[in-house]
């Protein structure tokens, strides 16, 4: 899996475009030998810059729509990103004006290329073709804006976080220092690829499990899922809704030792706050550090759980207790689901 926009070029701008394409105008102008009288050599060396810098220009365009993915045809879960980081809105319209800037140069080509070929005055054949010149750099010129922020939208898409969108995903939540990052090295036994999101200075952890020959995918979203949703400002929100195209279960994680350095009142007004706004999914709940924890506090949070009608899981992941079951538990909410997408697929190659 791929980031979709990392092979989105750099972007050339208005006066960058104009310069290259005026320039190899001349230098193709300058290696071609016309034939004819003079009327018919001004026409056909004039139509060849016209047809160059037409050319040049469109080229140069069609490249940042060519290697640069439209929003409709990203998952949904790009699709939130980029709106959280670009505006899905924005990007679309500055795709969209190139695309019209390529159409109205081609427009401008073949009718100016007409004019040039019906004109019987060198002078005015070379005033057309500056005409034509100056045409160009005016639609150049008013698409500049939109080049500037599809140049800025490259330098934050590129570091866009590279997730497998094909395999079930657990996204594990939970107060910073509750042992996530310990969980998360657990349950894939690799240490986790830490990948940039561009509006958290924390990154995201991804990790991977096989077992039975299906693949399991872990993340843990530093600075997201980590405190009140209700503090959240609106780009933080957009990337817990971006969260929920790709996550299938949610692992949350609470620590009755308090050793996290948040009481279990506060820990309790998380979960609540987290499994509203993901309540339509599974969740397999986990009290870590039970092996230093009182059994006092851990009884106050499981009373807390079952008062909701939740089970929950007593691990010490740091030791690697409960590490098994809870990869069981997660196994046995997941698996059906993607044993019936395997035989939707094999039924879909096999019609």
């Amino acid at each position: 899996m791929r980031n979709p926009f990392e092979k989105m070029p750099t972007i050339l701008l208005a006066d960058e475009i104009i310069d290259k394409a005026f320039r190899r105008a001349e230098k193709a102008a300058s290696a071609f030998t016309p034939r004819g009288n003079i009327i018919s050599k001004a026409r056909q060396r004039e139509e060849l810059r016209v047809r160059t810098v037409s050319n040049v220009t469109r080229d140069s365009l069609r490249k940042v729509l060519d290697r640069t993915p439209g929003v409709s045809t990203l998952p949904p879960f790009y699709q939130e990103l980029l709106d959280t980081l670009v505006d899905k809105r924005m990007f679309h319209k500055a795709l969209a004006s190139i695309n019209w800037a390529i159409k109205t140069i081609r427009g401008l080509e073949e009718r100016y290329v007409e004019k040039i070929r019906y004109s019987r005055d060198p002078k005015e054949i070379a005033k057309l073709r500056r005409e034509f010149y100056g045409r160009v750099a005016s639609i150049l010129k008013d698409i500049n804006d939109n080049l500037e922020y599809l140049n800025k939208a490259r330098d934050v898409l590129k570091d866009m976080p590279v997730i497998d969108l094909t395999l079930p995903t657990i996204v594990i939540a939970g107060h910073p220092n509750v042992g996530k990052s310990t969980l998360l090295r657990k349950l894939t036994n690799a240490k986790p690829e830490v990948a940039t999101y561009p509006f958290t200075t924390k990154g995201i952890n991804v990790g991977q499990f096989e077992e039975h020959w299906l693949k399991y995918q872990v993340i843990d979203t530093p600075g997201l899922l980590d405190r009140p949703i209700s503090e959240r400002n609106e780009i933080e929100k957009q990337a817990i809704l971006a969260l929920r195209h790709l996550g299938k279960l949610v692992i949350y994680i609470f620590d009755p030792s308090e050793y996290c350095g948040y009481p279990i009142e506060d820990q309790m007004h998380l979960f609540e706050e987290i499994y509203e706004e993901f309540g339509d999914f599974p969740f397999i709940v986990v009290l870590n550090k039970t092996d230093i924890a009182s059994e006092d506090k851990i009884r106050k949070v499981e009373e807390f759980l079952q008062r909701r009608g939740i089970k929950s899981l007593r691990i010490a992941a740091e030791k690697g207790i409960g590490i098994d079951e809870l990869k069981s538990k997660v196994i046995e909410i997941i698996k059906p689901e993607m044993e019936a997408i395997a035989r939707s697929m094999g039924k879909t190659e096999g019609e």
